[in-house]
């Protein structure tokens, strides 16, 4: 035999488990928004203020090395002057 039947309900069990533990996660939800006039607006906030990411970036205020906080997607905020570092991709 390939695979006992053991490790098949091992494996499925461990599969059900994390689906169980990842589904319900606030932080991955997507809002999609219609604009006016008809495309769509992917909305990537997060809102719970604990689990925001701290990223070590090197600020130019400070001129430091200084934890920022991610507001946005890619749009940081350095938690010692509040200054702003948008890392999106500029639309052409």
């Amino acid at each position: 035999m390939l695979i006992d039947y053991k490790d098949f309900i091992v494996g499925a069990m461990s599969v059900v488990l994390a689906y169980a533990f990842f589904k319900d996660n606030p932080l991955w939800d997507v809002e999609q928004d219609e604009h006016e006039d008809g495309t769509e607006i992917l909305d990537y906030t997060i809102e719970d203020h604990e689990k925001r990411r701290l990223v070590p970036l090197a600020c130019q205020t400070c001129r430091k090395l200084k934890e920022h906080r991610e507001i946005e997607l890619d749009l940081y905020q350095c938690t010692k002057c509040k200054r702003k570092v948008d890392l999106r991709r500029k639309s052409s």
